[in-house]
């Protein structure tokens, strides 16, 4: 084991920023946290299922601009609260199977 020696302040600097960075992680593990990422974009696989529509009709509303989009890789994701708005609006309808 090795034994490294610090100045108490930069050991005091250092703890600060461990737990400043532990209480950000800490925080988005809570469900009613906005700021994690699954509670902000959804990809569009799962948005189309749940929505009922197909992703050809997503590919064509973000051709349209009327959906933005990220890309990562292979896969396209898009803000929850955005689909929210477009709900809202009427620009999507989500379609019910009878």
């Amino acid at each position: 084991m090795d034994i490294v020696a610090i100045e108490r302040d930069s050991f005091d600097s250092f703890r600060k920023k461990l737990e400043q960075i532990a209480s950000l992680a800490d925080g988005c593990l809570s469900p009613y946290n906005n700021i994690c990422i699954e509670n902000e974009w959804i990809d569009g696989k799962t948005l189309a299922i749940s929505l009922n529509i197909s992703l050809r009709s997503l590919q064509t509303l973000r051709e349209r601009g009327k959906l933005s989009f990220s890309t990562i890789g292979k896969k396209v994701y898009y803000k929850v609260a955005e689909v929210q708005k477009l709900l809202d609006s009427d620009i999507i309808k989500i379609a019910t199977k009878k």
